[in-house]
């Protein structure tokens, strides 16, 4: 409804992996969405239909959801700006007070900081019978495009939580974007949050697991289908059986690991204004090598293998803090690489600012996928 009020018009429904649990979209019902750098890889996902139209200049933004990167990480797979808003900035109703138990967010991918920006003026507020209202922001968005956000400290990790190792480009690339904003006048400095990484991702496996059984029951029941095989990918069939026998206790417990590992976040940006990682450890993957219909994964490797791969964002999902992957590096061969930026609750305005800071000193316009609807 916001984006129509907008003015936007839209023109096509896009490809998203099986229920959005997974960081590729290859669903086997509409087969590969193919990455316009290299169509030998990965667009990301979930929301990789988007970013592929997007970063093939087709459309010049498109709608996208978040729930453990699922903008960021087709932002960075694909060379665009990917905003996942503070957790109450962009409603998400009717339908929910709480997609995936408070991990999902809403807005979508862009080309440049200007129309990320101009997006989330467009959509954000709150809407009526919304759970919780959070801080309005000091001004418009748009106005932040020009602001200096003045001297942050601003915190710099290259290595992965989950202990899996990161491309050397990645990491490169990440510590590049540290002097550059050193350069601007930030304190940049070594440091991270501490959490329990195995905790965190058996966290997510009842909450996600819980959604997939709600969500595929309710359109199961619409369509008069029996979810199984015949309809179902295998690791979303699995978490969806797993998801049924989830407890309350069971996901209430996860739900106070996502509370811990928020209070140790929240109290990490007391000492700092950003953090800044990599959006993901390594290039766009390979086709096929984020396989949802593996059916020797059990739900807990599926998640490990999944949140391995983009152990970077799914972080900020937890604390519902806003996060940003801005393309601000490439490979030797030419492919992206996403750098983020996460900040504390509600500071949308400061990520902007920082990142037209960094679109102007290394700007990315020019960079073209080869194939983009200019050669079609």
């Amino acid at each position: 409804t916001r984006f129509r009020a907008a003015g936007l018009a839209a023109v096509a429904v896009t490809t998203t992996p099986e229920f959005a649990f997974n960081g590729n979209t290859e669903p086997v019902a509409q087969g590969s969405t193919r990455n316009p750098w290299d169509t030998e890889r990965s667009a990301g996902g979930s929301s990789g239909g988007s970013a592929a139209l997007v970063a093939a200049r087709a459309l010049p933004i498109a709608h996208a959801t978040d729930g453990g990167g699922s903008i960021r990480i087709p932002a960075s797979a694909n060379g665009l700006v990917g905003l996942k808003p503070s957790r109450g900035r962009v409603p998400v109703g009717p339908d929910s007070s709480e997609p995936l138990s408070g991990l999902g967010a809403e807005l979508g991918l862009a080309r440049s900081v200007r129309d990320c920006a101009a997006l989330l003026d467009a959509v954000s507020g709150p809407a009526p019978g919304d759970k919780y209202v959070i801080r309005d922001p000091s001004r418009p968005y748009t106005d932040e495009i020009n602001r200096s956000p003045g001297r942050l400290r601003i915190a710099i990790h290259t290595q992965s939580w989950s202990g899996d190792p990161v491309n050397i480009e990645v990491a490169n690339a990440v510590s590049s974007v540290g002097t550059v904003l050193e350069g601007l006048g930030h304190h940049v400095i070594p440091d991270t949050p501490v959490f329990d990484w195995d905790q965190f991702v058996e966290a997510n496996l009842p909450v996600w697991s819980v959604s997939l059984a709600e969500g595929v029951d309710a359109l199961a029941g619409a369509f008069g289908v029996t979810p199984g095989p015949e309809n179902l990918e295998a690791t979303t069939l699995a978490c969806v059986e797993y998801g049924r026998r989830v407890t309350a206790i069971q996901l209430a417990g996860a739900l106070a690991v996502f509370n811990q590992v928020s209070r140790t976040v929240g109290t990490f940006f007391t000492n700092y204004d950003l953090l800044l990682t990599p959006t993901l450890g390594e290039p766009p993957q390979l086709l096929g090598e984020l396989d949802s219909n593996d059916a020797s994964l059990s739900p807990s490797e599926w998640t490990r293998k999944l949140f391995g791969i983009c152990s970077f964002t799914p972080l900020f999902n937890a604390t519902g803090g806003p996060a940003i992957s801005l393309p601000l590096g490439s490979t030797r061969s030419g492919l992206p690489i996403g750098v983020q930026l996460a900040a504390p609750m509600c500071e949308e305005g400061t990520l902007i600012a920082v990142a037209s800071q960094l679109e102007k000193v290394v700007p990315w316009a020019h960079r073209i996928p080869k194939v983009n609807a200019g050669e079609c």
